[in-house]
């Protein structure tokens, strides 16, 4: 396998290190009819060494019951275990060459709007409070991965993003969502919901920002998101440890703006982070509200496998810690191939064409 197999990249708002990793030790990799205790039991066997990998989505719905859609190119779980990892320097020289077509929808904005229509009636009849719709663009590139990891890198300086190298395949996460860290026994989780476009100049920006600010459709939205992500954490943490510390606050990215929030607690001392990150998936930001029967209706609807995009991605340090993101904004390179996931989530406040325009939105930074 050739060098930096794993890059990981923060900014000055993360906490994630630019670190990178090559000459793996050891890779498991799982189909969705391999047990957790698998990987479980790799990362056990690993402790000390530096960790990384990723669970994809389906493979999360898969624990909870749901029937799920298989990818034919992707393992359903990837990790590997290294003896170290070294500091990260990004290369720019020559990426100005790097060039790709413009990713394109693969649904029509007819399919678009049926399916977002079927996701109404389901709110409707009280099976779900919330669903995140997404959809594949798709693009082609003739050019060696990393190079287009660090072209799209300039182009998203975002807090929690990924390049993972394989013989036949590379996922580049340009991700501004942590999923969960968990240090000393301390499980933090950052949804996010509610996105605008950036503004055109200056007063359009805090136009835009206010508008997003206000929107009582994206803030009920995150509310419901950090209530099921209270849930989540109930379920491995220590009865009353759980606390909502930020309820609603501000990213800034190069084209769109968000609200987020950030729930904390202590973990059980019985549970192992990599159980507490099993446990956890998928992420409630990127499925909906009741998780498993909102999954249940993204397998009706969405006639795709999500695959690694809107699973997690992320590393395991020697001393213990782990950090994982949402691999949003994430795009799977298989040959000269490049599928970009893109989504939002809808209530019974949605606008359909609004909810579409916002996902071709999150994909803009990604076009040449």
């Amino acid at each position: 396998m050739s060098n930096k197999d794993f890059v990981f990249q923060g900014n000055a708002h993360s906490d994630w290190l630019d670190i990178s990793a090559s000459n793996p030790l050891d890779i498991i990799s799982l189909s969705l009819e391999n047990s957790p205790k698998k990987l479980v039991e790799f990362v056990k066997n690993y402790e000390g060494k530096f960790i990384a990998g990723y669970i994809s989505y389906e493979y999360g719905v898969n624990l909870l019951g749901v029937s799920v859609k298989k990818s034919k190119q992707m393992p359903a779980v990837h990790f590997r275990a290294y003896d170290s990892y070294e500091k990260h320097h990004q290369i720019t020289s020559g990426n100005n060459d790097i060039k790709w077509t413009s990713f394109k929808p693969q649904i029509s904005t007819d399919e678009y709007k049926f399916n977002f229509n079927r996701i109404i009636r389901h709110i409707r009849s009280g099976d779900i409070y919330q669903l995140n719709y997404t959809h594949p663009l798709v693009a082609r590139a003739n050019v060696d991965p990393i190079s287009l990891f660090d072209a799209l890198r300039q182009k998203n300086e975002v807090g929690y993003s990924v390049f993972i190298k394989n013989d036949d395949w590379a996922i580049h996460s340009l991700s501004p969502e942590q999923f969960i860290t968990i240090e000393n026994g301390i499980i933090s989780t950052k949804p996010i919901k509610g996105t605008i476009p950036r503004g055109s100049s200056p007063k359009e920006d805090e136009l835009n920002l206010n508008r997003l600010l206000t929107n009582e459709k994206e803030q009920a939205e995150l509310y419901m998101i950090i209530d099921l992500l209270r849930n989540d954490l109930g379920k491995v943490c220590q009865a009353g440890s759980v606390r909502v510390l930020e309820s609603k606050s501000i990213q800034r990215l190069e084209k769109v703006f968000h609200t987020y929030g950030l729930v904390q607690g202590k973990l059980k001392d019985e549970i192992h982070p990599i159980e507490a990150l099993l446990s956890m998936s998928p992420g409630g930001s990127i499925s909906g509200c009741p998780k498993k029967r909102a999954c249940e209706i993204i397998s009706e609807i969405e006639t795709t496998p999500r695959s690694v995009y809107t699973g997690t991605i992320g590393y395991i340090l020697p001393n213990g810690t782990l950090h994982f993101n949402i691999a949003i904004r994430t795009i799977t390179q298989i040959g000269n191939e490049l599928t970009l996931g893109v989504g939002g989530g809808i209530t019974i406040g949605s606008n359909v064409e609004n909810e579409y325009n916002e996902t071709l939105a999150k994909a803009a930074s990604f076009q040449r």
